[in-house]
């Protein structure tokens, strides 16, 4: 198999010939156009990976002077003909021109919450979102109408799909009811329309944040739309195996995204990699990490130690 259909089968609910893995970190927002696509395409040759994601390092352009909770009706959100989309379309045309059809892409998107977090602050959002939900669902709800356009028109570039950043869901953030009225049906709105696309195939990231531990409710996301789901082992406590119980669609995970793959050795790096993988009792999976690999001297090596781990392991 090529990496295209080595994943094409675990997103089937096939065995591969291989196990596939891929992995991603941010990179510096004052990157250019040449030093953000060089930074993706050194990462997927040298390490030999199967999947290309496409990072968001920027700030979507959403305006608004938020001084009260009633300002979330006034949000604006440029769409695809803002210089910040065309920038990153310029990005992910020469990472395909790049990758040359040899792989999947996928392009990142951050949930409309989080989205409106990245804008305006977590404080000030969460201040308002108790204060007034009302309005704060409705500029999320703007925000994701926008989204829905990016989201369209990046996969309209040849992308195969998004991969979509789920957050805001963390335990002790929003009741169950407030996360069901303000979070869900725009992250829904973006996801949902990405799922109509029946030609790509999207991937649902989980995350929390440092001030809830990373500590998601993770059971909220069973129903999202996304063809293969990644969450935080480490933060959540829920194996591979209970995931794809919980899910019912193929995993993606097994590797500590602050652990070996940032600072172990190759031989701990391998020995977590089969241990994943025999974990889970199936090489219908793609190994990756429980998140972005995050922390000081990110190295190429350990990553393709982690690939080729994936590559020649058998039961």
């Amino acid at each position: 198999m090529n990496k295209v259909e080595r994943v094409k089968a675990v997103l089937n609910g096939q065995t591969p010939d291989k196990v596939p893995a891929g992995f991603w970190f941010h990179y510096p927002a004052s990157f250019t156009v040449e030093e953000t696509v060089k930074g993706h395409l050194d990462l997927f040759r040298h390490t030999d990976m199967d999947i290309m994601k496409i990072m968001q390092d920027f700030m979507y352009p959403i305006h608004s002077q938020i001084n009260s909770a009633s300002d979330w009706y006034k949000i604006k959100f440029d769409g695809p003909d803002s210089p910040e989309f065309k920038k990153q379309a310029e990005v992910i045309k020469r990472i395909l021109d790049g990758v040359g059809g040899e792989a999947m892409a996928v392009q990142t998107m951050f949930g409309p919450f989080k989205a409106a977090s990245f804008a305006f602050g977590d404080d000030l959002l969460m201040a308002h979102a108790k204060e007034n939900p009302k309005a704060v669902a409705d500029g999320v709800k703007t925000i994701a109408e926008v989204q829905v356009e990016w989201a369209n028109a990046y996969m309209d570039l040849g992308l195969d799909g998004i991969y979509f950043s789920a957050q805001f869901g963390e335990i002790g953030r929003f009741s169950d009811e407030e996360w069901a009225m303000m979070v869900k049906p725009a992250d829904l709105m973006v996801l949902g329309e990405a799922d109509k696309r029946t030609d790509k195939y999207n991937i649902l990231h989980l995350c929390g944040e440092p001030e809830y531990d990373f500590k998601v409710c993770l059971e909220r996301f069973a129903d999202y739309p996304g063809d293969i789901v990644n969450w935080s082992v480490k933060d959540n406590g829920l194996s591979l195996l209970d995931g794809k119980k919980l899910y019912q669609r193929p995993i993606l995970g097994g590797l500590n995204n602050k652990g070996n793959i940032l600072s172990g050795t190759e031989d701990a790096i391998r020995q977590e990699v089969e241990d994943a993988i025999r974990g889970f009792g199936s090489m219908s999976m793609m190994i990756g990490a429980d998140c972005t690999i995050q922390g000081e001297g990110i190295s190429l090596d350990r990553i393709k130690a982690a690939v080729e781990a994936a590559h020649n392991f058998k039961f």
